[in-house]
């Protein structure tokens, strides 16, 4: 009640700043599907460290105005990060998993320019999705669309695809177009990439209405009725417990370990991203293949907060439509987002979702609406009050994985012991718990 009372206060001192945040939410809104505007830099692609084996290569990112010495430094970055790829492969060819490796990844090409992009789902997926569309002009052209980021969620994921051909890795290796051109894939630490899915799929409602019963049937082996019916209670811990007992058979592509997707002792890709310095390996991309005027060098985190929260509220609550009657609550799925906005780093965690304030501006009749507006005067309220938010995100991932038994840590770095290995990930960063 103290800090909505806070925020109130702020807020009837700051009028003019108080319109201009709605009417960036109405404006959003407003727009049909398809048109929804947001920066280029992609969602929650912040140039973060992650982890001890990127802090070399993050603490440079953004301090170089000369973009000619950026590139240089981003170049030389990535030259070693695919020599230790190169130098990993040779010494263990041989082994079998290798040797019986079937990638299972999808790649977008565009011809017209000889791009190929392996698909790394949870590290950037949507973000190059939307160039790859973008470069190739496979959108609604009858839609306002002037740069990647103008092209839809939804429609990118799931649109027809025209001008981008799309195959599975093996096809596109077998008909030689990996070799020509430019190719390239992105990495993520294994236990940001998992805390990042979880999020996204299971404390959030997407995969309520697949992999989540799954999980519950064959973890939780006392599961009552109503939690097979609905499956929107899983557990990070059981999350894990489910991908232990799945593999070595493929999982789900969004926690697929990334050697098994793009297998880069198969493909000689030109460039190997990594989440953690996304921005400036993205730039380093686009200029390489000729397209950089596409991508700005520099982002602001406010508007990537305030893209994210915006499409991240509009797809859940929209969600309502295909999730099984009775297992889905507008109230719990808003304090669903709020946590997960809070974990994502977006929203400091000692301010509590304001839900008397929620309703009385017709929560339960707009949701999204209401939602949105209440978490932009928030983001507002931190920034008047300069609240620190800049380890929180880390800090509560860690807080995630002390709740996860130590034994069952160590079977996760086992099945991602080789994205450990090829990519430079230390295995250890969660000692820091």
């Amino acid at each position: 009640m103290k800090t909505t009372l806070l925020i109130k206060k702020v807020f009837l001192r700051n009028t003019f700043i108080l319109i201009t945040v709605c009417v960036i939410a109405i404006t959003l809104f407003k727009n049909s599907v398809g048109t929804v505007t947001f920066t280029n830099i992609p969602y929650g692609a912040t140039q973060e460290s992650g982890h001890k084996g990127t802090l070399e290569e993050s603490s440079r990112q953004g301090v170089d105005d000369d973009i000619t010495t950026r590139y240089s430094h981003v170049e030389n970055v990535v030259q070693q990060r695919l020599q230790k790829v190169r130098d990993f492969c040779v010494q263990n060819i041989k082994v079998n998993i290798w040797e019986n490796l079937k990638p299972t990844g999808q790649v977008w090409s565009s011809m017209n320019h000889d791009i190929h992009y392996c698909l790394t789902p949870k590290i950037g997926c949507t973000y190059w999705k939307q160039v790859m569309r973008f470069i190739a002009g496979d959108y609604n052209t009858n839609l306002n669309i002037s740069k990647p980021g103008d092209i839809d969620r939804n429609y990118v994921h799931y649109g027809n695809l025209k001008y981008i051909r799309h195959v599975g890795l093996e096809s596109a290796m077998a008909r030689g177009e990996m070799s020509k051109g430019r190719s390239f894939m992105f990495t993520r630490e294994p236990y940001g990439r998992l805390w990042s899915a979880y999020i996204d799929k299971f404390l959030l409602p997407d995969f309520w209405r697949s992999d989540a019963h799954a999980v519950v049937n064959q973890i939780r082996l006392n599961a009552t009725d109503e939690q097979r019916l609905c499956a929107n209670d899983v557990t990070f811990t059981e999350f894990l417990q489910y991908i232990v007992a799945s593999f070595p058979r493929n999982l789900n592509e969004h926690w697929q370990p990334v050697y098994k997707i793009c297998d880069p002792c198969l493909v000689a890709y030109d460039v190997i991203g990594k989440q953690e310095t996304f921005a400036n390996d993205s730039n380093y991309i686009m200029q390489k293949v000729g397209l950089g005027n596409l991508i700005p060098m520099s982002g602001s985190k406010s508007s990537r907060a305030i893209e994210e929260i915006t499409m991240l509220v509009k797809y859940n609550f929209d969600l309502e439509r295909a999730i099984h009657k009775g297992c889905f609550d507008k109230e719990d799925v808003a304090k669903r987002l709020w946590k997960a906005f809070q974990y994502n780093g977006y929203i400091h965690r000692s301010i509590d979702i304001p839900f008397k304030s929620m309703h009385s501006d017709n929560f339960t009749q707009h949701p999204t609406e209401v939602f949105v507006k209440h978490a932009l005067w928030t983001l507002q309220y931190q920034h008047d009050q300069t609240f620190d938010i800049s380890n929180q995100k880390r800090n509560m991932m860690l807080e995630a994985y002390r709740s996860v038994p130590v034994e069952l840590v160590k079977s996760i770095q086992e099945v991602y012991k080789f994205d450990f290995e090829l990519f430079g990930y230390d295995k250890n960063s969660l000692d820091e718990v």
